[in-house]
């Protein structure tokens, strides 16, 4: 930054002053001839000098400026945590799979139009930064659970019916037969199943218009020994 003595410096504000004075008088004016003498070499040289002091002055500003913004970028920020980032872009459209084109092995047509450029598409995707964050989003559904397959207690075969006196599992018309024959010889001994009874071996009744319980006949198949 230059330095001027007071008499230079007051001399210099001086000028200035009559330059802006004439500028001023310059707008008023709207037209006809000018009767303003010329400058002399000194005024226009005086002038010079204010013109390049403003022009210093300015540099040094906007440097002030300059160094002022470039203290005040801040920096990137990290992001810390999960993250989700959204994309959509255009790409080419794939051509749908089908029959190959014919193929000219004698070259009968070397002209061939050449293939239309594929189309366009919008194709949207979605990346999460770790597997927590996508769990958390769509959660995985819980398998359903299968039903518990029963046995027939004849053939030890998954049982494919049910005996609707007995309410035991069957899984075929032998296994039925051998069931059926069981119940009677229970009959015959024990007699059938009151309703008392069955509702006893049931348990309390939850509400008045719940059913009572089947009795369940235990069948033991053995298989004679030599």
């Amino acid at each position: 930054r230059k330095h001027m003595r007071q008499s230079t410096t007051e001399h210099t504000r001086q000028t200035f002053l009559r330059l802006q004075e004439r500028q001023v008088q310059s707008k008023r004016k709207k037209g006809g001839t000018s009767h303003e003498r010329p400058l002399t070499q000194e005024e226009l040289l005086e002038e010079a000098k204010i013109t390049e002091e403003i022009n210093l002055r300015s540099l040094e500003n906007y440097e002030r400026l300059e160094a002022d913004k470039k203290k005040q970028v801040q920096k990137k920020r990290k992001i810390v945590g999960p993250v989700i980032r959204y994309w959509s872009l255009t790409m080419p459209l794939l051509p749908e799979p089908g029959r190959d084109d014919p193929v000219d092995v004698e070259g009968l047509d070397p002209e061939a139009p050449p293939p239309p450029s594929p189309g366009k598409c919008s194709r949207t995707f979605i990346s999460f930064s770790d597997d927590a964050t996508f769990e958390r989003c769509f959660p995985r559904a819980k398998a359903p659970r299968l039903p518990v397959r029963e046995l027939c207690p004849v053939t030890h075969k998954p049982a494919l019916y049910r005996d609707p006196i007995t309410d035991i599992p069957y899984s075929n018309a032998r296994a039925f037969r051998i069931i059926r024959e069981a119940y009677r010889k229970y009959v015959t001994a024990h007699g059938l199943p009151s309703a008392a009874a069955a509702a006893a071996a049931a348990g309390p009744v939850e509400s008045a218009g719940a059913r009572p319980g089947r009795q369940k006949i235990v069948i033991k198949q053995s298989v004679p020994s030599a």
